[in-house]
């Protein structure tokens, strides 16, 4: 028997494979594990495993476009080579650490609360992705649109008696 979507809880549906990164690793140790893996997003874990952040692709996106903007003010755009470019990133994701660029203290959800929580949350904060956490903050999975949407999706090919 299918469970009722008001009835499944995040524990049911969250990945519980996943990639964190420690929030002194590096950016560019971070890019790699995002593209390795590919994710869209990372929880950051201090050394007990506590989620105290979330680092996505679209802060390094965010990071790049202020490099874009050093850039402009500089008014080198014009005369500069696309590997001189290319350096400039590579050195900037290589010497910040995570902790400079997360998101901390981002949105998380208990297991036990329900898949139609998370997607309120998500929708709420306007985020894609949400830490699962224990009540000690430690990290025990991640809850997506995508896993929610695969949830609908199954549920809707499901028959209605």
């Amino acid at each position: 028997m299918v469970k009722q979507l008001s009835q499944l809880r995040v524990k049911d549906v969250m990945s519980k494979d996943v990639v964190a990164i420690n929030p002194d690793d590096t950016l560019h140790e971070a890019l790699d594990l995002i593209c390795e893996n590919r994710v869209s997003a990372l929880p950051v874990v201090d050394s007990h495993g506590h989620c105290i952040g979330m680092l996505s692709t679209s802060d390094l996106i965010n990071l790049t476009h202020e490099l874009d903007d050093e850039l402009q003010n500089l008014g080198r755009t014009s005369e500069m080579k696309p590997q001189w470019l290319i350096e400039q990133l590579a050195e900037a994701l290589g010497s910040e650490r995570v902790s400079e660029q997360m998101t901390p203290n981002a949105e998380t959800i208990d297991q036990e609360l329900t898949v139609c929580d998370a997607a309120a949350m998500m929708m709420r904060n306007r985020v894609h992705r949400l830490p699962v956490i224990d009540r000690n903050k430690k990290l025990l999975g991640i809850i997506s649109t995508m896993d929610i949407m695969g949830v609908v999706a199954e549920g809707a090919a499901q028959p209605t008696n």
